[in-house]
């Protein structure tokens, strides 16, 4: 009977040579390493060289790769074969976005991952990973179904590297998608007055935001003899002259001053209550009495024509 590691349990003598002992990253790894199901995508020249690859001369299925799926919901390996046009990089990044984790990004080809002969084209990304995480480059102008079945065998070692105590998708704040890049205002030439194009543009998708948004109650503290409001402004610039802040249950109003105007991304704390003093440039006193009570009441904002903007219920201690 062989040495058994320290801490390990003993395996009864009669169901030794039935009983198989290993990790379960070995079991992960093993069952992902062999079940890779490529996405039926192409871009140009380097997509002949993949279809090529699963022919029978070449015979992907020896790596568990033969699965191609035409929809990115059922792939986990994207190829970036061929030149990556800005106008083809949206979708691309889209589908990337559609797929499940863990998932995996090859870049194939000269083109895919620098550019390649088209690199100083005005219509040609320099490369696909200025866009998504990719995993393995296979180089060569186009490489060979042999250089892909390498860049299949490299990716199959990081695979085997990985563990589940540290891959990122299984952690609760993970999150994987990649912002989709607009065509023109992210994608552009170095040129001047390319760069003061896209200034404008963001300047203007900015306003654009500014203007969905508005005047909110974010949240109710009631502290013992402090309590306070926080109305915070996710818009543009509102000059506050005649809004009001109204008690549901105390049936009270709070009259901001006139000419009080609150500046996108600040907020305003509005405090009352028997301690209530002002701690912020923002912050206004409504009363030295109690407004809130304390098990439950419901804040609206109104603004000068009477209108209820924002609501807040506080459910109470």
């Amino acid at each position: 009977m062989a040495e058994q590691p320290q801490g390990a349990a003993p395996v009864p003598e009669e169901v030794q040579s039935n009983v198989l002992l290993t990790t379960v990253d070995w079991i992960y790894n093993t069952g992902r390493t062999f079940s890779l199901w490529p996405m039926t995508f192409g871009l140009a020249c380097c997509a002949i060289e993949f279809i090529v690859a699963g022919t029978a001369r070449y015979d992907m299925s020896r790596f568990g790769m033969e699965v191609a799926r035409p929809s990115p919901r059922q792939c986990d390996l994207l190829i970036i074969s061929g030149t990556v046009t800005k106008k083809m990089v949206v979708p691309i990044v889209r589908l990337y976005n559609q797929m499940a984790e863990p998932r995996y990004v090859v870049s194939m080809g000269a083109c895919a991952t620098g550019g390649g002969p088209f690199k100083e084209g005005y219509n040609v990304v320099s490369g696909i990973d200025k866009y998504l995480p990719v995993d393995v480059y296979v180089p060569g102008c186009p490489p060979t179904p042999e250089a892909l079945l390498h860049g299949f065998i490299t990716l199959q070692q990081k695979i085997r590297t990985q563990s589940v105590r540290t891959v990122p998708w299984y952690r609760k704040a993970y999150s994987s998608v990649v912002p989709i890049p607009v065509l023109g205002p992210d994608i552009f030439s170095t040129r001047p007055e390319a760069v003061k194009r896209v200034q404008e543009i963001n300047m203007q998708r900015m306003m654009a935001t500014r203007a969905a948004g508005g005047l909110a109650i974010a949240e109710m503290q009631i502290l013992g003899a402090d309590e306070f409001i926080v109305i915070r402004n996710s818009g543009l610039a509102q000059d506050m002259t005649g809004w009001r802040l109204h008690s549901g249950a105390g049936d009270q109003s709070y009259s901001f001053p006139a000419g009080f105007v609150l500046m996108p991304d600040a907020e305003v704390r509005v405090h009352s209550g028997p301690e209530a003093a002002v701690a912020g440039p923002n912050d206004q006193v409504w009363t030295k009495r109690h407004m809130w009570r304390n098990e439950g009441d419901t804040a609206n904002l109104m603004d000068a024509d009477g209108n209820v903007v924002s609501s807040f219920s506080h459910q109470g201690n």
